[in-house]
């Protein structure tokens, strides 16, 4: 699996974090990240970052 460094989500079917193909973009999106520790880290990285963006809590 080669580690992308940016998370520009262009292909909805394709993780940004690793490049794999998703089973979708919604459940095996979240299928993929609980399967894949790297991917997992770099969403939850990426979701601290953003955290302060939104309004309220995020329930995604």
């Amino acid at each position: 699996m080669a580690i992308n460094t940016t998370t520009d989500w262009i292909d909805t079917v394709t993780c940004p974090f690793c490049g794999d193909e998703l089973a979708s973009p919604g459940a095996g999106f979240i299928d993929h990240i609980d399967e894949n520790a790297d991917c997992e880290a770099g969403f939850e990285h990426w979701r601290e970052n953003i955290a302060s963006d939104l309004a309220g809590e995020w329930s995604g």
